[in-house]
């Protein structure tokens, strides 16, 4: 059972999650930030409420924690960032995918998506069958940002990209409305 949603978690959470993350205290497939926040977008939007210990062990792949201290708030990061996820997919335009920043090749900061959509694609092999299953034209539609975001390879970004990255919240709030609506028809 995860804990109520109390409060969004702040930037000094995210930044303290994701140095756990990408520490030695975890294992060599962990997840960064933004491939997790993938990963437990599609976790919290696919077609099975999933227990915590299915995703918990796939983001932090085996951590070995210092104290029990640790083991707490790390675990509480998560279940928070998980259950905010889940929250912030309900309410119409609320929720905002964690991307990566990247140096482009102006020597600038570009938003990448990449690590997210692997996330994203991750999540979906926990229910790979139904995913699949659903694969049709509604599903494919509604994913159909996400796949073009993982296509991009390297720092090169451009308006495609960046539009693609503007439509990534609504197609994930879609995906997460698809799936409830297909649970509340099976369950009538």
């Amino acid at each position: 059972m995860l804990p109520a949603y109390s409060h969004p978690l702040n930037q000094t959470d995210l930044l303290r999650l994701d140095a756990f993350l990408h520490s030695s205290a975890c294992g060599r497939e962990a997840m960064g930030l933004s491939r997790a926040h993938g990963f437990l977008t599609a976790a919290a939007s696919g077609p099975e409420q999933l227990e915590p210990g299915e995703w918990l062990r796939l983001v932090f792949d085996e951590p070995v924690f210092e104290t029990g201290e640790q083991a707490e708030d790390m675990l509480g990061l998560a279940m928070r960032l998980y259950r905010e996820i889940e929250t912030t997919l309900d309410g119409a335009g609320s929720y905002r995918p964690v991307l990566d920043f990247v140096r482009d090749n102006a020597d600038g900061v570009a938003v990448d998506a990449t690590a997210w959509c692997r996330g994203y694609f991750s999540g979906m092999s926990l229910c790979r069958e139904l995913w699949s299953m659903h694969a049709g034209g509604g599903l494919n539609h509604l994913l159909a940002p996400i796949y073009e975001l993982a296509r991009y390879r390297g720092a090169a970004r451009d308006g495609n990209h960046r539009r693609l990255c503007e439509r990534l919240p609504g197609s994930a709030e879609s995906v997460y409305r698809y799936w409830r609506a297909q649970a509340h028809r099976h369950a009538l």
